[in-house]
């Protein structure tokens, strides 16, 4: 495992999830990416978390926090029908879950977060793999 140290802090910390690479992945891929960077980001922010780590703590949940007001910020609401108020509901619920792990130090709203990540990035993995994806990048 490679793992690095955090420059000025001295803390070990894992490796970041590879790069996403823009060329040649279609914008499905790069949002599976970016739903599997979040994940990752949030399961570090819930190990610092549960370990008292707290500068390591905020600096996870700052960039999951990050991904997820983008995947909102992103939502196009003329399109989908209510896919889009139900997704921008779902994401503002988990930010109010980010921000009360904040406020209490409680691993368990992030771990709800990262649940309800897993079943979306599921879902667009199935999308990729029914071959839907094509349609999506046009």
């Amino acid at each position: 495992m490679d793992i690095r140290i955090m420059e000025n802090a001295g803390h070990i910390m894992p490796p970041p999830p590879p790069p996403v690479e823009e060329e040649g992945a279609s914008q499905l891929d790069i949002l599976i990416q970016l739903y599997e960077g979040c994940i990752h980001f949030l399961e570090e922010a819930s190990q610092a978390c549960d370990q008292g780590q707290v500068a390591e703590f905020k600096h996870w949940m700052q960039r999951g926090r990050r991904i997820i007001e983008e995947f909102q910020n992103t939502l196009d609401f003329t399109q989908g029908g209510q896919v889009p108020a139900q997704l921008n509901d779902l994401y503002q619920y988990m930010l109010d879950s980010l921000t009360q792990a904040g406020l209490t130090h409680d691993s368990l709203f992030i771990q709800r977060v990262i649940e309800q990540l897993r079943v979306l990035l599921e879902g667009w993995q199935g999308v990729r793999s029914s071959g839907f994806s094509s349609t999506l990048d046009h």
